[in-house]
């Protein structure tokens, strides 16, 4: 379980893991009020992150996204929520169970990988182009991360370097 706020940025990729991206922004904070969590005494989940990195340009980006649970329970419930409705993708399993899908937001339809890896569920996603392969690497990575992190060992998952 990912309990405290340095676990969760040692979770979130960095400038390393990325090789050569371009950091946009990052942060951690308490899940309470943001998204699906209007309130701490309504919210099941403990601590929300996210990074931003540009591909290229001033519009083509990957962000990563986490948020963390007490229990497994929690984390499955808060991944059938952050999956909603949206169509669905054929992509590989990532973490204990994933789904991949098309969204909407901002005039733009994007692919997303919603997965949980133990109490935490992460979300990889491409905005302004191709997502592939960057999708799948990325969600790989991300949940490599979160799972050396939960194990208590050195966080080294990054993305194929070429």
């Amino acid at each position: 379980m990912l309990s405290q706020k340095d676990q969760v940025k040692n979770a979130l990729p960095d400038l390393g893991a990325v090789g050569g991206l371009e950091g946009v922004s990052g942060d951690v904070n308490t899940a309470d009020g943001h998204l699906d969590c209007p309130s701490p005494q309504e919210c099941k989940g403990k601590w929300y992150g996210h990074d931003k990195f540009a591909l290229s340009g001033d519009t083509y980006y990957v962000n990563f996204e986490i948020t963390t649970y007490t229990s497994r329970q929690d984390a499955k419930d808060g991944l059938k929520v952050e999956v909603g409705d949206n169509p669905t993708l054929s992509k590989p399993t990532f973490g204990n169970e994933s789904q991949a899908y098309t969204k909407e937001g901002g005039g733009l339809t994007g692919e997303y990988i919603t997965m949980r890896v133990g109490t935490v569920v992460a979300t990889t996603f491409v905005e302004g182009g191709e997502s592939e392969p960057m999708l799948t690497q990325g969600a790989t990575m991300f949940a490599q991360r979160i799972a050396q992190v939960q194990a208590g060992k050195k966080v080294t998952a990054t993305l194929p370097q070429y």
